[in-house]
C-alpha cells in the first residue's frame, strides 16, 4: 500500500490497531496522540514504520499545523473520551459533555482543516463514531448523542464537498461495544453489572465468541482502503465479523 496515512488517536485502542495494520500493509503512517510515551512504543512496535506527532487533537492550532505539513491519501479520526459510566440522573454537565468537547470537536476541526487545505483529489477521511449512535447508551451521558453528531458532521461535509465538486470521500464507521479497549472494558463492566451478568458472559451473549478487537479494526480499515467497491459506501457498522455497510 503506497499511501500516506494520518491516524488521529493512535496511542491506544482501535486507533493504535489501525496504525499498526496500515504500517504492516506498507503505508507511511503519521500517528497522532496525546501520549508521547505510547507513541514511541508504537514506533518501536512497528520497527520505525510509524512516525508520530504528540499533541492535543482538539487544539485548533495543533490540527492546523499538522494538516499544513502533510499531504495524506487518507486520514482516520479515531480518538474519543472515555465516558463516566453512571445513570443519567447522576451526571454533572462537565462529565456529560466530555464526548462533545473531545470526539465532536476533534471531528469538526480535522474535517475542516483537511477539506480547507484542500486534501488531495481522491482523498479519504474516515471518522469513527460508535454503534451507540444507533442503539443509544443510557449509562454514558452525552456519549451517544455526541456520536450521532459525528455522523451529522460527516453528512454535512459530504454535502459541501458535492457543492464544491471536490473528489474527497468521507466515511463514518460505527464500531460495536467491545472489551478490548479502555473505553470498551469500562462500558462492558458497567452494563454487565447493570444486568447482573459476568462481563465475559455479557460480551458472549451480545457479540458472540469473536468480539471486535484492535487487530480486526486495523485489518478492516486496510480492506476499506484497498477495496474500490467500498469507496462509494458512506457508513459502516464494525464488529468481530468485520465491516457491514449500513446502506445494504
Amino acid at each position: 500500500m503506497d499511501k500516506r496515512i494520518i491516524v488521529v488517536g493512535a496511542s491506544r485502542g482501535l486507533g493504535r490497531g489501525i496504525a499498526v495494520a496500515m504500517a504492516g500493509a506498507g503505508a507511511r503512517v503519521l500517528a497522532i496522540g496525546r501520549s508521547e510515551d505510547s507513541l514511541e512504543e508504537l514506533q518501536r512496535q512497528t520497527e520505525g514504520r510509524v512516525e508520530f506527532t504528540a499533541g492535543d487533537a482538539t487544539n485548533p492550532s495543533f490540527v492546523a499545523r499538522v494538516v499544513s505539513a502533510e499531504d495524506p491519501d487518507a486520514a482516520f479520526i479515531v480518538l474519543g473520551a472515555t465516558p463516566v459510566m453512571r445513570p443519567i440522573h447522576e451526571y454533572a454537565w462537565e462529565s456529560f459533555s466530555d464526548a462533545w468537547n473531545t470526539d465532536v470537536k476533534a471531528t469538526l476541526l480535522w474535517l475542516q482543516s483537511l477539506v480547507n487545505k484542500p486534501m488531495r483529489a481522491g482523498g479519504r477521511i474516515v471518522v469513527f463514531s460508535s454503534g451507540a449512535a444507533l442503539n443509544g447508551s443510557p449509562l454514558s451521558g452525552g456519549y451517544a448523542p455526541a456520536k450521532q453528531a459525528q455522523r451529522y458532521l460527516c453528512n454535512y461535509m459530504r454535502g459541501e464537498l458535492a457543492r464544491m465538486k471536490r473528489d474527497i470521500v468521507i466515511q463514518c464507521v460505527m464500531p460495536q461495544l467491545n472489551p478490548n479497549t479502555d473505553l470498551g472494558r469500562v462500558a462492558v463492566a458497567a452494563y454487565a453489572a447493570r444486568f447482573g451478568e459476568d462481563p465475559a458472559e455479557y460480551v458472549t451473549k451480545r457479540f458472540g465468541d469473536k468480539p471486535l478487537s484492535s487487530q480486526i479494526a486495523g485489518a478492516e480499515m486496510v480492506r476499506l482502503l484497498d477495496d474500490d467497491g467500498l469507496r462509494a459506501e458512506q457508513e459502516f457498522m464494525l464488529g468481530g465479523a468485520g465491516l457491514r455497510s449500513l446502506e445494504k
